[in-house]
C-alpha cells in the first residue's frame, strides 16, 4: 500500500481526528538532516520522539502534516536521506498531557 492510500486508510479509520505522519529513522543525524531540508523548502516539519503506535522501540522520528507528507519523502529520495518508513497515526498530542494543575 503506498502512503496515499495509508493516509487515506487512517482517515476513514479515525473520522473527525487529525492523521498526522511520522517519518521514522534508524539515526537522529537522518532525522536532522531531513528537518533541515524540509525546513529550508518552506514546510513545517518537527522533531518528535517516536510514537509507540508507529514503532516499538524509541527513537527520534519527524512529525510532519500528512498533507506535506509526500513532498518531505520526495527531499528525503532527491537528497539520498535514509528514512526508514512514513507512518500516518491520529493525532498523538494531548494538550492535558503531564499538566497538573
Amino acid at each position: 500500500m503506498d502512503l496515499g492510500e495509508r493516509i487515506e486508510q487512517a482517515r476513514q479509520e479515525n473520522p473527525g481526528v487529525r492523521i498526522d505522519c511520522y517519518v521514522l529513522f534508524e539515526s537522529h543525524t537522518d532525522a536532522m538532516q531531513l528537518y533541515e531540508l524540509s525546513r529550508a523548502a518552506g514546510l513545517g516539519a518537527r522533531i518528535s520522539t517516536t510514537p509507540r503506535q508507529a514503532r516499538s522501540s524509541c527513537g527520534v522520528a519527524l512529525l510532519v502534516s500528512c498533507d506535506e507528507a509526500k513532498a518531505v519523502e520526495t527531499i528525503a529520495l532527491d537528497s539520498n536521506t535514509p528514512f526508514e518508513n512514513i507512518v500516518p497515526l491520529p493525532n498523538q498530542i494531548t494538550p492535558h498531557r503531564d499538566v497538573y494543575c
